[in-house]
């Protein structure tokens, strides 16, 4: 009988965890032509530099040899993804506050990557997850 109190403590108790652990995925896949890849999980960290690079950390290192087979080269970079601010300003401060919404509110984000940039993935789409 213990036994069996203890296995349906633990269900209750996963029940009650917030379900916001997803674990992350990065794939990378080709799109009429075009190879893109795509994060989802949370964001680690984020900065802008003064080589007016905004990066956004992954919560883990990615596979580089998913990169290589979408057909990238020159992408060195596991850790992050970037944007080159002087590139387009405007979508540079709204990709960084957006980025600065998600890691304050510790919510997933989604971020689709075509091209690189400074041996990182180059950042071209990114949502909030519920």
């Amino acid at each position: 009988m213990k036994i069996i109190s203890r296995f349906l403590l633990v269900i209750v108790a996963l029940g009650m965890m917030p379900q916001s652990a997803m674990a992350q995925t990065f794939t990378c896949a080709v799109s009429k032509g075009i190879p893109y890849c795509e994060y989802k999980g949370k964001v680690r960290q984020a900065y802008m530099n003064d080589d007016n690079l905004v990066l956004m950390y992954f919560e883990e290192y990615i596979d580089l040899s998913v990169v290589s087979a979408a057909g990238y080269s020159g992408v060195s970079g596991t850790y992050a993804a970037a944007y080159l601010h002087t590139e387009n300003p405007a979508f540079a401060e709204a990709l960084y506050s957006t980025i600065l919404t998600a890691l304050a509110a510790d919510k997933e984000v989604a971020i689709q990557m075509r091209g690189s940039q400074g041996g990182l993935l180059k950042i071209d789409r990114f949502w909030i997850q519920q």
